[in-house]
This record gives C-alpha cells, sequence and structure tokens, in this order.
C-alpha cells in the first residue's frame, strides 16, 4: 500500500509515508516500540561521537533530534485533536541540535528516552477516536491530518534508522 495517497499532507512527506509497511497506525506504533527494545546498542556505543562526514550529527544528536521531533509533532497531534486549530510553526532541527547537548548523554541513555516518548506517542493516537484523528491542522503553511502526523513520527524514525545502518554503523565495520 502507498501511504502517501492517504494522507493530507504536503509532498515531502511522502517519503517517510513510503516507508512505513504497517497499514495501521497501531501496528506501526507497536513494531515500532517493539524494533527499539530490541535494539543491540554495542556497535552503537563504539561510534564515539563520531559523524559520517563534517558537520553531519553525531548518532547521539540524531537521536536526540528523534525525541525532539516526535515531541513537537505529538504536541502539534495534540493541538489539532483539541480543536485548537491556529497555525503552528515548523522548527530549526540544526538549531535544536545544536543546542541539545546530546554528546553529553549516553546512546543507552538516549535510546531509553527514545521508547518512553514512542510509547507515550502510542498511547496519545491510541487514545483519538476515528472523527478525531482525521482532524486536519495547518503547520508552517502546510495541511497536515492527525493521522499523516503518526505515519510521519514512524517514517521519519525509519529514515533516520537507515541513515544509522548505512552511514553510521559503516564507520565502525
Amino acid at each position: 500500500m502507498k501511504h502517501s495517497e492517504l494522507f493530507i499532507a504536503p509532498p515531502y512527506a511522502n517519503s517517510y509515508f513510503d516507508l512505513v509497511q504497517e497499514n495501521t497506525l497501531d501496528d506501526a506504533m507497536q513494531n515500532s516500540i517493539h524494533h527499539l527494545q530490541e535494539i543491540d546498542i554495542t556497535l552503537w556505543e563504539k561510534l564515539d561521537q563520531k559523524s559520517y562526514f563534517p558537520g553531519k550529527w553525531t548518532l547521539n544528536e540524531l537521536l536526540q533530534h528523534l525525541i525532539d521531533t516526535e515531541r513537537i509533532i505529538v504536541y502539534r497531534a495534540t493541538t489539532f485533536a483539541r480543536q485548537d486549530l491556529i497555525e503552528l510553526p515548523g522548527f530549526d532541527e540544526n538549531f535544536y541540535a545544536a543546542h541539545s547537548y546530546a554528546n553529553e548523554r549516553s546512546i543507552e541513555d538516549l535510546l531509553q528516552e527514545l521508547i518512553a516518548v514512542r510509547i507515550s506517542t502510542y498511547y496519545f493516537f491510541k487514545s483519538l477516536n476515528s472523527k478525531v484523528i482525521h482532524t486536519v491542522g495547518k503547520i508552517n503553511g502546510n495541511d497536515f491530518s492527525i493521522n499523516s502526523l503518526g505515519f510521519f513520527i514512524i517514517g521519519h524514525e525509519i529514515h533516520h534508522f537507515n541513515v544509522i545502518k548505512n552511514q553510521y554503523l559503516s564507520l565502525i565495520a
């Protein structure tokens, strides 16, 4: 199933939607939680603040980016779910990363926080009824349905875990 055809979201989000294999958000969230809980971080810890290219984030910063982005998206979805349909702003992910202090934290701590955030996200989306989940709001000039925000979170994670696999882990292979 090509998810991008099912959502109200700007075209740039399609690349994330199309990474999600599951047909329901509930299944996608549950599988994501399971995947996060099964990660063996032994290899990740060997990266020791390395980046795969000058100017790119460290693995710590990338994990913090996933945490920050998920929290922001859930705030947006909460705002729309509660029928507060004001336009919400975008955010500068590089500015956030520069001020995250993620490199002062352990990989294990960041991963555990990501798992905790994901579990919370799962229960938030699970709490929404079929009417609310299709509410549309505006973010940085773009329309997004709440359902699309949930799938965006999962696809965004898959995208970055592909980067970890293909770029970061090659530094220690």
